[in-house]
């Protein structure tokens, strides 16, 4: 048989998903008379990583450690005294979803507001969901919803549960969870009792405190006796946030 150009007889597909920390794995194998040179190179000119390897008299190359950078259109070169033929691919990067910001368990009187956000990396960029108790959660009156972020205002002993924030690719998901607790006590004046009786000069000023524990917080009202005082230039009631 006399001299031929080059033929490629395997080649890479004309897609290879790679895996962020994978590697990438492109075979050519060409027939021809000379036997053809195979040259790697990248079709935007830049240097192929300096980690790849190349076995079987260049026949395949491998990239160890894959990442975003390494992505792009690869080239294969069979080339001899004949001619020379290309097989072109396409290696795109990957990444499963990997928690950037988990929600952490929260601890809320009755009433208040929650609200947590969950953030992670992937390639594609990853979509959300929210569970609750293993069920889905929807948007609906005091649950707002949007992609890693959740608020629920005005809580009440029904929203109390396990909580689940979702983030997911096609390539995979990842479950950050956290406990709602929502604490719900009438007023205890345990750990801080009035004092009985409070010396006070003459013409001077006076401060009594009433910081029971409640949740959630609770409506004062002052006493003198049994006659409910009400606020005067010489009488006034404030009310710590």
């Amino acid at each position: 048989m006399g001299e031929y150009e080059p033929k490629i007889e395997v080649q890479f597909p004309d897609t290879v998903p790679t895996a962020k920390g994978g590697t990438a794995r492109l075979e050519c194998f060409a027939l021809g008379n000379p036997v053809p040179t195979i040259i790697w190179r990248r079709a935007d000119g830049k240097p192929i990583a300096r980690k790849a390897r190349r076995h079987q008299s260049d026949g395949i190359l491998e990239i160890p450690n894959f990442q975003q950078e390494d992505a792009g259109l690869y080239e294969c070169v069979a080339e001899n005294s004949r001619g020379k033929n290309v097989a072109r691919g396409q290696l795109t990067f990957y990444a499963q979803p990997n928690w950037i910001q988990k929600i952490s368990d929260v601890h809320v009187a009755i009433e208040d507001n929650v609200s947590w956000e969950c953030r992670a990396s992937g390639r594609p960029r990853p979509t959300y969901r929210w569970l609750k108790n293993g069920e889905p959660l929807f948007a609906q009156d005091r649950v707002h919803i949007e992609q890693g972020s959740l608020n629920i205002t005005g809580v009440s002993l029904a929203d109390a549960g396990m909580y689940q924030c979702v983030a997911e690719n096609r390539h995979g998901a990842v479950f950050s969870s956290a406990e709602l607790s929502v604490i719900a006590a009438g007023p205890d004046f345990s750990r801080a009792l009035l004092k009985r009786v409070t010396l006070v000069k003459v013409g001077g000023d006076v401060v009594i405190e009433c910081k029971p524990k409640a949740s959630p917080k609770p409506i004062y009202t002052w006493k003198k006796g049994r006659a409910v005082l009400r606020e005067s230039e010489r009488k006034q009631y404030r009310m710590d946030p």
